[in-house]
């Protein structure tokens, strides 16, 4: 249960008020005075329960006429000004964000008045009040993140906002130190100074009752039973044990960090010396006296499985009309968390209750409520046993607090509890009706990605809910609003694939995931995916995977290979894939992996007549032509085949010769004129390609190497020209330079003329030795 910040201004704004108590005070009565009493100031009273009950525009207009009757250097006035401040940081509770805005705002009547009065007697009270604004703005966060654990920037911001508090605390408990020990050491003690003296012991005391409290806040950062939640625990522990060696053995200040520690011992959960040290304190201050001391015994109780003895101790306080009791809201917490627990819980009463805390306790209440209800939802949620019999708190209660808070005009709110609840139901088909709902609010709060989250989230805890596959794509289009990193949205979808392949909306996410990786360039990735889906029949795969085989260079082909059989090969017992399969093989797969194909019925198709070509090879009859629409793909093919093996060179090059070629001039067809030892031919091709070129370099580097890569002597011998061209057109002594002489030493050598090959070499190595060691070594290899 988070606590609420001990009100350091409710001490000072009395003393401020009764400033007649204490003009006798000397510093050992001081020590001995409450730290927090109930004030007889009939004003202070006033303006504290309009507050109470959202009354903030009357509490405002009493304030401001206070303001008006005041001089701003007096005490009067000081006191307005921190209620100003109180009146507009309750303001700011009843909103969803406690911005760091609104925390100026809701400082700014005391930066105003410190600003214009530095030497302000009652400056170091005034900066007590900024801290306890950052202090309810931290535990704005804390209510938020408990009921949206999600939500880490939320946490982060919490957790700023306590350190910066408690370096703060620490820095005004050491300002009061200062400012005692200056007063003491005058000559003379005015009652005025005897009074301060006073004040400021019980402001130093207050602080640091507030230090351990910042502490024990940290730990709502973490989940309850968490490891760090017990070292947030063990910390506040620690701080509380090294507050009571600085306070006064008999003060109101020591009892109330003796409390605080124990609620430390109950977030660390060791209840049995939770319940020694709670004995303890209660010899010092008694259960009746206290409503916070006597709801941490109950809570105490409820905590040690001591349910009977918790509910006669609520019954004795709240009797039979419990929204008549006294106003605590610490008690009214621990009689929520007890109906929460019983296994005989009523589970209308206990929504009833939250609603009548939001009517004792304004929106502040309403929402440390939902925080217990929620925390109890998870724990039940989060436990084996918690079979969906017995003792266990129906999500609908805080499914019904969201929709009243969407008919209030809060979709925020709404959203978080709806959220809650859906994540924390045990039907699959409500959780995902939930989660519907939350997302609407969330849209309708202009929080898409929250929306997201939700849907995405609930989807994939109740895969099998009615509408879970629909409502994980809903997830994926409402998180581009937010333009996300295309890493994210492929992550969602494939996430739609795999949780719910057999649904509708398996093939919707395909196809978008699809788009996204053909637009990355992720072809075979794409393809992968289409067959996997089987889109429109693998036609849609199909497509993709000639891209991929005509996009990758062809040192690739046999890890592609390799892809496409495993993504077909769950699907081979059907005949038409089969087929199709065969078919696209025919046109891209290499010689060597089509072997491997499953078998097909006689075939008169031209696919099967070009398999059959390439599987003969030598030994094949002729090939006719192929369709206009297969001619590239089945040229391509053959050349390919021919690359690879020397022997089919002239064969595949005579084929493909004799069909009809489109006009112009080619590349591919100098290299099947060079395979047919037509060297001159090949020559005019690739002269007529390098003058209507825009850079001839690339394809005078191409011809070297084809005619370089051919068996025939001439072509080979043609090889050197060609790359004595290429060195001619570059930066002589590049890199490029270089590499070219180096080719047409090496063609040089490989025609047997190695004493010519030696000669250039070493001449280059005297008049243009390269600088890359890499270089330098091939020519050295060449001598």
């Amino acid at each position: 249960m988070i606590m609420r910040p001990f009100a350091l201004h409710v001490l000072w704004m009395l003393v401020l008020a009764l400033p007649q108590l204490h003009a006798i005070a000397d510093q050992n009565s001081a020590a001995q005075m409450p730290v927090a009493r109930v004030t007889n100031d009939r004003d202070a009273d006033l303006i504290r329960e309009l507050i109470r009950r959202g009354d903030f525009e009357t509490a405002e207009r009493l304030i401001r006429s206070g303001l008006r009757s005041a001089t701003p250097i007096s005490d009067a006035y000081a006191r307005q000004t921190v209620w100003l401040s109180e009146l507009e940081t309750a303001r700011r509770r009843t909103i969803d964000n406690f911005e760091n805005e609104d925390i100026l705002a809701a400082q700014q009547p005391i930066a105003e008045l410190i600003t214009a009065y530095p030497e302000h007697p009652r400056r170091l009270f005034l900066e007590s009040q900024q801290i306890a604004v950052e202090l309810a703005a931290a535990e704005h966060d804390l209510l938020a993140i408990m009921v949206n654990p999600g939500d880490t920037d939320r946490g982060d911001r919490a957790l700023r906002r306590l350190t910066d508090a408690a370096a703060k605390s620490e820095s005004l408990s050491k300002a009061v130190a200062e400012e005692k020990t200056r007063l003491n050491s005058q000559t003379s003690m005015s009652p005025s100074v005897m009074a301060m003296l006073g004040d400021l012991t019980r402001l130093e005391q207050e602080t640091q009752v507030q230090i351990v409290q910042i502490k024990l806040m940290e730990t709502e950062l973490f989940p309850a039973g968490s490891n760090d939640r017990l070292a947030a625990a063990t910390a506040a522990l620690q701080s509380a044990d090294q507050a009571l060696t600085r306070l006064p053995s008999e003060c109101q200040a020591r009892n109330e960090v003796e409390r605080l520690r124990v609620v430390a011992l109950l977030r660390s959960e060791d209840f049995e010396r939770a319940r020694r040290a709670f004995d303890e304190l209660a010899r010092e201050v008694s259960p009746e006296s206290d409503a916070r001391v006597r709801a941490l015994d109950i809570q105490i109780d409820l905590h040690s499985n001591r349910q009977t003895d918790a509910i006669k101790k609520l019954n004795a306080f709240y009797g039979k009309q419990p929204s008549q009791a006294p106003l605590s809201i610490e008690m009214d917490l621990v009689r929520l968390e007890s109906l929460l627990t019983r296994k005989d819980t009523n589970q209308n009463g206990a929504g009833d209750w939250m609603d009548a805390i939001g009517n004792r306790h304004g929106a502040y209440g309403r929402r440390r409520a939902e925080t217990i209800a929620i925390g109890s939802l998870r724990s039940q949620s989060g436990d084996a046993s918690a079979d969906g019999t017995g003792n266990r708190m129906d999500p609908s209660i805080i499914a019904a607090q969201g929709r009243q808070y969407l008919r209030d005009g809060n979709p925020l709110r709404a959203a978080q509890l709806l959220a809650s609840a859906a994540m924390t139901e045990s039907n699959p088909d409500h959780a995902i009706q939930r989660s519907l709902e939350a997302a609407a609010a969330f849209v309708a709060a202009k929080q898409p990605s929250d929306a997201a989250d939700i849907l995405a989230g609930v989807a994939k805890l109740k895969p099998t809910g009615n509408g879970a596959a629909a409502a994980h794509l809903q997830a994926v289009l409402l998180k581009t609003q937010n333009k996300p990193a295309a890493s994210e949205i492929e992550a969602m979808l494939r996430t739609t694939i795999t949780m719910w392949p057999d649904s509708e909306h398996a093939p919707q996410a395909g196809n978008w995931l699809i788009k996204l990786l053909s637009a990355d360039m992720r072809i075979v990735e794409a393809a992968e995916v289409a067959t996997e889906l089987g889109l429109d029949h693998y036609e849609t795969a199909l497509e993709h995977w000639r891209r991929a085989f005509r996009e990758r260079d062809p040192a690739d082909q046999s890890e592609l290979t390799t892809r496409m059989q495993q993504a077909f090969a769950s699907l081979m017992d059907e005949a038409d894939v089969a087929v199709r399969y065969r078919q696209f093989a025919a046109y891209f797969f290499d010689r060597d992996a089509l072997n491997d194909l499953p078998e097909s019925a006689a075939s008169e198709s031209y696919s099967e007549t070009l398999l059959q070509f390439r599987l003969r090879g030598k030994q094949a009859t002729e090939l006719p032509a192929p369709p206009a629409d297969a001619l590239d793909d089945t040229v391509a093919r053959l050349m390919q085949d021919g690359r690879q093996n020397a022997s089919l060179r002239s064969k595949i090059a005579s084929q493909i010769e004799s069909w009809p070629q489109p006009s112009g001039h080619s590349l591919a067809k100098a290299e099947r004129q060079i395979w047919l030892g037509k060297i001159e031919d090949a020559k005019a091709t690739i002269e007529a390609l390098v003058k209507d070129s825009a850079s001839p370099g690339a394809i005078i580097r191409t011809a070297a190497t084809l005619f370089g890569s051919s068996e025939h002597t001439d072509a080979r011998r043609e090889s050197i020209q060609w790359w004595d061209r290429l060195a001619a057109g570059l930066p002589v002594g590049s890199d490029d330079w270089h590499q070219a002489k180096i080719e047409s030493i090496r063609a040089i050598k490989q025609l047997g003329d190695a004493e010519q090959a030696q000669q250039r070499a070493r001449y280059i190595l005297l008049t243009r030795p390269p600088t890359a060691p890499d270089l330098r070594r091939q020519y050295q290899d060449l001598q």
